[in-house]
């Protein structure tokens, strides 16, 4: 078959022919080889009107349309270019079906071609593209797109985008291309002719095998030893800077090295543009020049790149050799050898998720220096491979491990960053990898929630069952089987406790319903017949790892399984066993999916506190710690965060403002007319919240950050915004109800203009927008913790037996907290102007309002008719 490559794009009005869709637009491009030798594009009139969303989408018209050609008029002619060739298109199910549906509808033949898939191949061969979509992927390449969601401008870059695949293909070493082969006949795109050319091409004019590096370069950067005192060399570094430092990054850099020199620790809350990052790594550098190491640890992997990022610009500004690193948790990192243990046994062929990862992985490793899986944008079942060929686990050797590489590193960097998770991990499973002079922890306040989901522990019926289905090549089907029911009649009988005592109002805010164990249900629930169902299911366990243990395998692959296996099913045994034991230090609950399966519930765990084993990990070193973030305080003391993260009472502690100069960037509004949230039921509360979000929407038309304490008011003022007309064009995103995860969710905000983002807990804090005409974050409801959580009743009976007032003390502080998270969201530069809006009339009715208002900088308020805020805020905005 010649080379000939026929590349589609239609636009239509729909998704589907059998609905009454149809073809507006058609653009094709064919190629010989690599060279365009022919294009087509014609505008095809629909028997139906252009919905005009279609019309907002690709700009075409009705009037566009109304001298152009029927589809069945160019169909003849149209069906003759498939003759002979490739169908290449962009998604290409979508195209090749809907151009085929056509025909047929015109009472022609489908057509019948081998087809290519420019979205699987990118996939494929460009692992660490962020989006696939034709805009995206094209952007990430360097092609020019002009003419967006127009047919024959996507056909052109479509075909581009096919050469730039088919020249990554080229260029893959030989060995990679063997390896490839055994998987391209269940890939989607039918390209297996034209691949086994290119490798018989490779074969005779490279030849060249693949060689996996375990050796890289560790060498430490040498530095000479300064004489300079701090302050002098910070003077210095100003000099060089192409900015200046603001007084209070002085003041903070200086407090720093101050505790460092002295081996103390230090607590500063740094408030919001002040620069903390800068005054910190400033320390850190100064550190460095006399032979001394630091590690940071910052809350989330993202914040993790931004800060080696900023650190990189600081050290080139500054002409520092200093080297900065980053490492994150093992199972992070691919293990070569265990993946090509995987490769060698592949077994999983009709698993289409499977072979696109394996493949996809394949490629990466010829072009990865560091084996970070955050480098890859793996399918949404890739994960369950990558559970078995990462470096997270104590059977794996160093040979081959990518996080050896970056712990080799990091072992002769001057400035390590982590995350909390991999420093509380690393202390404990007591490791000590890394040996540092100092320890700086940013994003401070979310140390002890970190900590504790490090001892958190959960459990349910899918869980095992996973478990059991890679089990299946080790075990027989009898114990498989009977493992299974023993597991399932376990899980029904807690479902069917939970569904008979639980509360009504005992609801999580995804809407499962929760069953906390105290000293009374805990004795109802875990006794009698489900505690010997678990006697039971612990025995089976039991009786699974000696099957396993006892067996003699001979397939490398199988071996690997066998010890993930033994690890997984003592971990399991590991969390029955802590449920069951009545030793009062952990809250327990249950959840279950009132509208799933009969068995569908999950065991929860986790401390109470952690405060005794931080200050133990971390707080009775030498090493001095440095803890930062904006929000530290609880009403203007730093007791409470003292106390929950183990910190000594006697540190020494520092307020730095903001440099914001809030008066004049924020206006902050509460409309008077609301029902208090406490008196009304959810229904009228949410139409009145809904109501009120349309009309300032309407009036002020700027995007919007809206945030809430229920998911249940999520959902329903999502709903109600939906139905509404005055809303038509406006994109409304809810999380938990728009799809996608919600770093998707944001990156929808950021490129939407006509956008109002619903959100919940993840939303009210490292939410950082890059979009200056985000205006306006509103906040339904004062961000109290739910009563129910198990956690705060924990927390609650603990405080009792002090003779605290939990309210004042607990629920207040923590609640006043997330308010000033929250109103953080909107100002993150000098030019920025912006809206916080709080609907919560308790704010004003109710005696501890003046906590929240207190705890704010000092901005102009008002609290008065919906009307005047409309006005006053759209003058203020514009």
């Amino acid at each position: 078959m010649s080379e000939r490559f026929i590349v589609v794009d239609l636009e239509t009005t729909g998704q589907t022919v059998s609905k009454g869709a149809e073809i507006i637009e058609i653009g094709i491009i064919v190629l010989e080889g690599q060279t365009i030798v022919n294009e087509y594009k014609t505008k095809v009139k629909p028997k139906a009107k252009v919905p005009p969303f279609i019309t907002h989408l690709t700009g075409i018209t009705n009037e566009d349309l109304r001298d152009a050609p029927s589809f069945e008029e160019i169909a003849p002619d149209l069906r003759h270019m498939f003759s002979q060739g490739y169908f290449v298109a962009h998604n290409v199910p979508f195209d090749f079906t809907f151009l085929n549906e056509s025909f047929q509808q015109v009472g022609l033949q489908p057509i019948d071609c081998l087809t290519i898939d420019t979205v699987e191949l990118a996939r494929l061969c460009f692992p660490k593209a962020p989006s696939y979509k034709l805009s995206d992927i094209t952007d990430y390449l360097g092609i020019e797109h002009f003419s967006p969601h127009r047919a024959l401008s996507d056909a052109y870059v479509t075909s581009q985008l096919w050469l730039h695949e088919w020249e990554k293909l080229a260029q893959l070493p030989f060995r990679t291309l063997t390896m490839l082969r055994s998987f391209i006949p269940f890939l989607h795109s039918q390209i297996e002719e034209w691949f086994d050319r290119l490798v018989e091409q490779k074969r005779y004019k490279y030849n060249q095998p693949y060689q996996h590096d375990d050796h890289h370069d560790v060498s430490q950067v040498r530095h000479d030893d300064v004489e300079l005192a701090f302050s002098d060399w910070l003077n210095d570094m100003n000099q060089r800077l192409p900015y200046t430092l603001r007084e209070k990054q002085y003041d903070m850099a200086n407090h720093i090295w101050d505790h460092i020199n002295q081996s103390a620790h230090f607590v500063v809350e740094a408030g919001a543009g002040l620069g903390k990052t800068q005054a910190y790594l400033l320390p850190t550098l100064y550190e460095a020049s006399k032979g001394k190491r630091t590690l940071i640890s910052t809350s989330t992997i993202q914040l993790q790149h931004q800060l080696v990022h900023e650190a990189h610009q600081l050290v080139d500004d500054l002409k520092l050799p200093p080297r900065v690193t980053l490492i994150k948790s093992p199972r992070h990192y691919i293990h070569y050898h265990r993946f090509m243990t995987y490769i060698d046994h592949f077994s999983d062929h009709h698993n289409y998720d499977a072979v696109l990862t394996a493949t996809m992985l394949l490629v990466w490793l010829t072009e990865t220096e560091t084996g970070d899986v955050d480098e890859l944008n793996l399918p949404t079942n890739g994960q369950q491979i990558w559970h078995y060929i990462n470096c997270d686990n104590p059977h794996t050797s160093k040979e081959g491990s990518y996080f050896h590489r970056a712990l080799d590193v990091s072992k002769q960097s001057d400035c390590v960053v982590v995350n909390h998770a991999f420093l509380l991990q690393d202390r404990l499973k007591q490791q000590r990898l890394l040996d540092v002079d100092t320890i700086i922890i940013d994003e401070a306040h979310q140390l002890e929630n970190t900590a504790r989901h490090q001892f958190a522990r959960q459990l349910n019926y899918v869980d095992i069952v996973h478990l059991l289905q890679d089990l299946e090549p080790l075990l027989t089907w009898d114990t498989l089987e009977q493992t299974r029911q023993l597991a399932d009649s376990f899980f029904r009988a807690i479902y069917q406790a939970v569904e008979f005592l639980y509360d009504d109002d005992l609801v999580t805010d995804t809407g499962k319903a929760q069953l906390i164990l105290d000293d009374e249900t805990e004795d109802l629930v875990l006794q009698g017949d489900i505690n010997d169902q678990y006697i039971q299911l612990n025995a089976m366990i039991d009786q699974v790892i000696d099957e396993i243990e006892q067996q003699v395998v001979h397939h490398s692959w199988y071996e690997l399984l066998r010890r993930e296996a033994v690890e997984q099913l003592f971990g399991i045994k590991g969390i029955f066993a802590q449920y069951f034991a009545n030793d009062g230090r952990d809250v327990k609950w249950i959840e279950m999916n009132q509208f799933g399966a009969k068995n569908a519930a999950t065991l929860h765990l986790e401390p109470v506190s952690v405060a005794d084993w931080l200050h133990e990990q971390l707080f009775q070193s030498t090493v001095p710690v440095i803890l930062t973030s904006a929000t530290l305080q609880m009403n203007h003391d730093f007791h409470i965060f003292m106390s929950q993260t183990g910190i000594p009472q006697q540190t020494d502690c520092l307020v730095l403002e903001s440099p914001f100069h809030y008066q004049s960037q924020v206006r902050m509004y509460t409309p008077n007319h609301l029902a208090e949230v406490s008196k009304s039921d959810i229904v009228s509360y949410t139409s009145q919240v809904s109501d009120f979000i349309i009309q300032y929407y309407v009036g002020v038309q700027h995007k919007m950050l809206v945030l809430f304490t229920s998911f249940d008011m999520l959902r329903l003022v999502y709903k109600q915004l939906k139905r509404s007309n005055r809303l038509e064009h406006v994109t409304v995103i809810g999380q938990g109800v728009t799809t996608g995860s919600r770093d998707k969710l944001k990156k929808m905000f950021e490129s939407n203009d006509d956008v109002i983002l619903l959100g919940t807990h993840s939303f009210w804090e490292g939410f950082d927008v890059n979009d200056d005409s985000f205006k306006t974050v509103c906040m339904v409801r004062l961000p109290f913790e739910m009563p129910s959580s198990p956690l705060m009743q924990a927390k609650r009976q603990a405080m009792g037996e002090q003779s605290y007032n939990d309210f004042y003390h607990l629920a207040l502080p923590i609640a006043v907290q997330r308010f000033r998270q929250a109103f953080g969201r909107m100002i993150r530069h000098e030019s920025n102007r912006a809206v916080f809006l709080v609907l919560d009339q308790r704010l004003y009715t109710k005696r501890y309002g003046s906590s929240f208002l207190n705890a704010l900088p000092d901005v102009h308020m008002l609290h008065s008719e919906p009307e005047r805020i409309i006005t006053d805020a759209k003058k203020w905005l514009s």
